[in-house]
């Protein structure tokens, strides 16, 4: 027996020994779901292929842009800075590093 639409998230479900992928259904602005046909379209994939992949990009971004905040951070505090080139010199000598 299926779960009720609303337990369905983002899961996989096994049934009859096949592995079955569960989606769901959002609202898009009808300009939004216009452009997204014309990608999918355009990169010959599905839709949902398309928006997945839009997600998994967005996603990167945000990461990185927190990452590099942080960063930035470290770089404006002098005492968090030079432990990180203590650091950074400590493990030179490992880089490169190929005896065995």
């Amino acid at each position: 027996m299926w779960p009720s639409s609303k337990n369905l998230g983002r899961r996989l479900y096994l049934r009859i020994g096949r592995l079955v992928a569960v989606s769901t259904t959002i609202r898009v602005s009808e300009k939004t779901r216009d452009r997204l046909a014309s990608l999918a379209d355009a990169m010959g994939r599905p839709m949902t292929r398309v928006l997945d992949e839009a997600v998994d990009a967005l996603e990167r971004k945000m990461f990185f842009e927190a990452f590099n905040r942080r960063y930035e951070g470290l770089r404006s505090d002098p005492e968090a800075w030079a432990e990180i080139e203590r650091e950074r010199r400590a493990e030179e000598s490992a880089v490169g590093d190929t005896s065995q």
